[in-house]
């Protein structure tokens, strides 16, 4: 059932971003103006505040109100009506409603399901390589969320409680923003390792019984946490606050500048290409080639136990005078290696429905100059990477779920843990 739900999110996800590339890809073909030039707006700040920005799965909407002064829309506007229907005062307002406040409480949620799943690991002993594997998925997911609300309070302070002090925020919320897309990235990484692991396992149980042991999967995931940084520290490195003038305002203020104006720009495409669309990708397909191995050894094997016990109960039955076929019945998987299979196949789904539509949604934003930042299709890209920040929410804080159901040893935990907090919290009360 669990299942079902998240095919049937994953697959209409999929038709809104076919929706909207068949929508602007329409619409590239019927305007005839050129699209508005930015540059000028753009080289004030000395960044490139292009489609090609950092934001976390979505736009940061970097210097949105001062482009918007100096430039004017498009005319002739060729749009349908459900676009124009997000530029409308209600529009915006429903845009902003489930952008900072629906994803950020869904965070907020992934926040807590996570500590309760570290808390749980951690009580019930880092004793296997996979409960070390756990914890640090949950920590991944956590620092996420932690970077995703940040992202998104800065930018609501600004832009929807109009909030301008000093310290320009939607501008602090552009530098963190990098390093919840490192922590998404690293959460990518820890659950391929987890699916090869435990397909190596099953498939080849001889060789890699001993192989991932304790240590060489503590050194894995340090080593995945190493790489990463040090993969996004340009990135990190290359923008800083400065004092700077604000023509809005007419004062200085903390904004934000960059050492290197070609080298931002180029870092923004790569990341956009390998992190957003090449990387998932790669992901997807190695987990679900690790699900499709893991189910075909497991029924290979349960085929394999079946007939050999069928073969034993047929002599023992044949030496006191009964008929062996009595015993042909039954199911080829027991209760534990169904529960095994159903418990990775949940996983690699909401991995997928995580990963897969925000491939689609950056492909159309490279594709399509109408389709992004500051274009005339940018309320639709924001709104429908919103959407995509909503499931990543959801998929973060369902792993909880996954554990809960399909982990003996983690219920038994939770439970535990639960009925202390339960004791202390009355203590206190008394």
């Amino acid at each position: 059932m669990f299942f079902g739900i998240l095919a049937n999110q994953c697959s209409g996800l999929l038709i809104v971003s076919l929706y909207s590339l068949t929508t602007v890809a329409m619409t590239v073909q019927w305007s005839t103006e050129e699209p508005h030039n930015m540059s000028n707006a753009l080289h004030v700040s000395e960044v490139s505040t292009s489609r090609y920005d950092l934001g976390p799965m979505s736009s940061t909407r970097l210097y949105q109100q001062e482009a918007r002064e100096v430039t004017k829309a498009p005319s002739g506007d060729t749009r349908v009506l459900e676009v124009q229907f997000l530029d409308t005062h209600r529009g915006k307002w429903f845009r902003y409603s489930f952008s900072y406040m629906l994803v950020p409480a869904v965070n907020l949620l992934g926040i807590l399901s996570n500590i309760s799943n570290i808390t749980v690991f951690i009580k019930a002993g880092l004793k296997d390589g996979a409960s070390v594997i756990f914890v640090s998925l949950s920590l991944s997911d956590m620092l996420y969320s932690c970077f995703s609300i940040m992202n998104r309070v800065l930018r609501l302070l600004e832009y929807g409680l109009n909030q301008h002090p000093q310290l320009k925020l939607s501008h602090l919320a552009f530098i963190v923003s990098p390093y919840g897309r490192l922590f998404f990235d690293i959460s990518i990484l820890i659950t391929v390792f987890a699916g090869v692991q435990k397909c190596a396992c099953v498939a080849i149980p001889l060789t890699f019984r001993h192989f991932f042991t304790f240590k060489k999967s503590v050194v894995t995931l340090v080593s995945i946490f190493i790489c990463a940084l040090v993969y996004y520290l340009p990135q990190l490195s290359n923008y800083y606050m400065a004092a700077r003038f604000d023509r809005r305002f007419n004062r200085t203020r903390l904004m934000v500048a960059t050492g290197n104006y070609r080298m931002a720009v180029t870092l923004s495409r790569l990341s956009k290409s390998v992190n957003r669309i090449s990387l998932p990708i790669v992901a997807e397909g190695i987990l679900i080639f690790c699900v499709c191995v893991m189910t075909y050894k497991l029924r290979q094997a349960a085929v394999t136990r079946k007939s050999m016990t069928s073969a034993l109960a047929q002599d023992e039955k044949a030496a006191d005078g009964k008929d062996g076929n009595d015993n042909a019945t039954g199911s080829n998987l027991s209760k534990k290696e169904l529960r095994v299979i159903r418990s990775v196949n949940i996983i690699c789904a909401v991995f997928v429905v995580g990963t897969a539509p925000r491939c689609i949604i950056e492909a159309c934003d490279l594709a399509f100059k109408d389709f992004g930042d500051f274009s005339a299709y940018e309320s639709l890209y924001s709104f429908i990477s919103s959407l995509q920040d909503l499931i990543i929410a959801l998929s973060i804080a369902a792993n909880i779920v996954v554990y809960y159901k399909f982990n003996t040893k983690y219920r038994e935990t939770f439970w535990e843990v639960f009925s202390c907090l339960l004791k202390e919290t009355g203590k206190h009360k008394k």
